[in-house]
């Protein structure tokens, strides 16, 4: 019989959710006012630009690019919804964000309430754990600066955060604690076992890394949990027929254009090798001489693997080549393999936040709102860890805790460790933090005074470990980069040139800092200087995409031909097509300036023979030949 002292529990936990859900609704709206107020309402990594133009164009009733998917599909097919019913404003996604960030709050509160049910002598309760847990959430800023941010973040966390909810209440099903209801009736479990294969599904199209090893772990703990033999076949093989109705289109598709299997997306190789090849250093650092932004790196990756092997490869092939590459490392040096494993392991626990698209630092300068989420990581991370603890020497739900902490935390130690990859298992953390303040507060009220010692002791031992070892040094400039290419679109170069210096001085050995530092102060007229950065970028890296076409055009500006046309010559010789198209119009021109007709004729046919059917070069032969 339900005492009334529970109901009056529950109605209060429902109560104090309502109040998280509208203060976290309040901090949204204020959060998206202020964010279209500042001069970061506009900014959109090179990243979440390729994600926003793919889903434009599927929008607009384009296609997909040629041959096998090199992105993560479930976001630019979010986004080409998006577009579609509301237009490719960037208001839209980022309510819709916001609304999926709010019942990522309230998935947070269920799953706490089934987390440590039922509660016992000495044991939090799950209506406190719930509200807790959705409090700490409420408060951590990260959480709000993804669902503003045209990445695929809070989408795969809010699907993480639903299929681990659903993990836990399937458990109870199974074990006669509580069924699954829907409108008064209670639901089969191969129903339940197919929508939670569906939405493991939906998460592999977002974040491969993880949900693919999510899968396999969550069909066999379905199998073994089971208990019946039969049931459990029954339950694992549902959650893969849910799983694979989602994989199996873009399976297709990839198959249809290579003629192979290629598992959703085939630019997982070089992510693989940037975290674990011969320089790999825990965090996102691409090999030398490749750009860091998605479409920049898939070109030189691809490139890179070709000059490699010597003959022309597809995406899905130059993949293979960098995953190959990354496993000759590990076989050749498991020790050092090893090491640089742990090194992820306390970067990933560790307080610091590596950003590698948006950094909280410049958000909160202009969006004050985010200065009241006053919760960091640093917090979260030994209080979950001492939830963990808390949990796993219990019986209850120990399992699906660990298989999904664990799933969170080999997806990133398999390759490189950054805010954006840990974010989808904050809601997990969230929740063991919460168990661990609940348990020291149902131990202060039983007067535990040792064990409330211990564990105190314990959480100033982490916490002391995970917020004052710098073991990794954040490099800002990119961040800055990003600003200042906003600035020159939105034609601010004043401001442009300040973000550029700013990101020169942060990394002076960055190519995209000296190329855009460049950029703006020859589009400033300061062409002294900017060829100082041209030429200081054309020393350490000749072949960067565009930059020979870019320093020979400021030279010949400069009225040092010579050396300008020593630069497009060099420019045609690269691999990249669209470099030796430009250097064939730039040559044509110096010639046609010379009075020398039949040669800027000649360069012209040599750039239709890279393009054939070019219709601007066609014309521009045309204007040629009809010269007298």
């Amino acid at each position: 019989m339900v005492e009334k002292k529970d109901i009056d529990r529950g109605k209060r936990s429902i109560v104090l959710l309502a109040a998280i859900l509208l203060v976290g609704m309040a901090v949204r709206i204020v959060y998206l006012v202020q964010l279209g107020r500042s001069d970061l309402g506009g900014v959109i990594s090179l990243d979440a630009r390729f994600y926003r133009d793919l889903a434009m164009e599927i929008a607009s009733g384009g296609g997909l690019p040629a041959g096998a998917i090199t992105f993560n599909p479930l976001y630019p097919a979010f986004l080409a919804l998006v577009f579609r019913i509301f237009g490719d404003g960037l208001a839209a996604p980022r309510i819709l964000q916001f609304v999926l960030g709010l019942a990522t709050l309230s998935l947070i509160f269920i799953a706490g309430r089934r987390l440590v049910e039922p509660a016992g002598k000495g044991r939090p309760s799950g209506k406190a754990v719930g509200t807790l847990a959705a409090a700490i959430a409420l408060l951590y800023p990260h959480l709000v600066l993804y669902e503003g941010s045209l990445v695929a973040t809070s989408l795969v966390t809010f699907i993480l955060t639903a299929a681990f909810t659903l993990s836990l209440a399937l458990d109870q099903d199974l074990v006669g604690v509580r069924r699954i209801m829907f409108a008064g009736r209670g639901v089969p479990r191969w129903l339940s076992s197919l929508v939670l294969g569906g939405l493991l599904g939906a998460g592999a199209l977002g974040r491969p890394n993880l949900f693919f090893i999510l899968v396999p772990a969550v069909a066999l703990w379905l199998f073994f949990r089971h208990s019946r033999r039969a049931g459990g076949v029954r339950l694992a093989a549902a959650c893969l027929i849910g799983t694979f109705i989602l994989l199996v289109p873009p399976i297709l598709y990839n198959v249809s254009q290579t003629g192979r299997f290629v598992p959703v997306t085939a630019h997982g190789g070089i992510n693989f090798y940037i975290g674990n090849g011969p320089k790999a250093r825990s965090i996102y650092r691409p090999p030398e001489g490749m750009r860091r932004d998605m479409r920049g790196l898939i070109e030189d990756t691809k490139l890179g693997a070709e000059r490699e092997v010597g003959r022309s490869l597809t995406n899905a092939e130059a993949s293979d080549y960098w995953f190959g590459a990354a496993l000759d490392r590990i076989f050749t040096d498991p020790a050092g393999w090893l090491r640089l494993v742990g090194m992820k392991l306390l970067v990933f626990w560790n307080g610091i936040e590596v950003p590698d698209i948006i950094d909280l630092s410049f958000y909160r300068d202009s969006c004050p709102v985010l200065k009241l989420l006053f919760i960091p990581f640093a917090v979260i991370s030994p209080l979950s860890l001492l939830g963990l603890i808390i949990l796993l020497k219990g019986r209850r739900n120990r399992g699906i805790v660990l298989l999904f902490v664990l799933a969170a935390l080999v997806s990133v130690l398999l390759f490189y460790v950054n805010s954006r990859y840990r974010m989808p298992s904050i809601p997990i953390l969230v929740l063991a933090s919460a168990v661990s303040v609940s348990w020291v507060i149902e131990a202060i009220a039983g007067r535990r005074w040792t064990q409330v010692i211990a564990v105190a002791s314990l959480f100033t031992a982490l916490l002391l470990l995970v917020s004052t070892r710098e073991i990794i040094v954040i490099n800002r400039s990119a961040m800055y980069n990003f600003l200042g290419n906003h600035y020159m679109e939105i034609t601010e170069e004043v401001k442009a040139e300040a973000a550029f210096a700013e990101a020169y001085r942060l990394d002076p050995e960055s190519i995209e800092a000296q190329i855009n530092y460049g950029r703006v102060l020859r589009k400033r007229g300061r062409e002294e200087k900017a060829e100082r950065f041209y030429a200081e970028a054309y020393g350490s890296r000749p072949d960067f995409p565009r930059l020979a076409i870019e320093y020979g055009s400021l030279l010949e500006r400069m009225g040092r031909r010579k050396e300008a046309k020593k630069l497009y010559l060099y420019a045609l010789s690269l691999e990249r097509a669209h470099d030796r198209v430009l250097a064939c119009k730039l040559l044509s021109r110096a010639a046609f300036s010379e009075g020398k007709r039949d040669e800027a004729i000649s360069w012209i046919k040599k750039a239709l023979k890279i393009v054939p059917g070019d219709r601007n070069l066609i014309e521009m032969l045309h204007r040629l030949e009809g010269v007298q």
